[in-house]
């Protein structure tokens, strides 16, 4: 991936490594009781260029065919593709997003994983796709991130 912006000088100084740095940000991004957490959306990697989420499936986040409801999945793809385009202290928002569902997705768990397409100054473009817990792919997704 060709990145258009230098994350490099926002290290400058700092006393752990970037892998430390996204470490402690995994473990912070799950104790903040917001979204996430209350839906059971959990950061479970995050290094440059990607972020992987997951959910466990309950009950609660199935819809009345018994399947995960699309707005988890949804919300799981978001989630991830803002964390893979906002690593390094970036924060941002969904600007616009477009989902394909490919297959009903059962199980006890989904897995999100997020990559950039493209990364720029004030908006990325990142993908975000969907596995149930045998890793079939469930859903594809497309997120355009807009940085405050």
């Amino acid at each position: 991936m060709a990145e258009d912006y230098n994350y490099e000088d926002t290290l400058i100084g700092q006393k752990m490594t970037r892998e430390e740095r996204y470490d402690r940000m995994v473990d912070y991004m799950n104790t903040i009781p917001d979204f996430n957490y209350h839906n059971g959306i959990k950061l479970t990697a995050l290094r440059d260029g990607y972020a992987e989420c997951r959910a466990v499936l309950t009950p609660d986040s199935e819809n009345a065919q018994g399947m995960a409801h699309g707005g988890l999945i949804f919300s799981l793809c978001d989630v991830a593709a803002s964390y893979a385009a906002a690593y390094i202290d970036r924060r941002c928002v969904t600007q616009s997003a477009g989902i394909h569902f490919l297959r009903p997705a059962r199980g006890s768990c989904l897995v999100a994983r997020a990559e950039p397409i493209k990364v720029g100054k004030t908006v990325s473009v990142v993908t975000a796709r969907a596995y149930d817990d045998e890793e079939r792919l469930v859903a594809e997704a497309t997120f355009s991130l807009f940085y405050l």
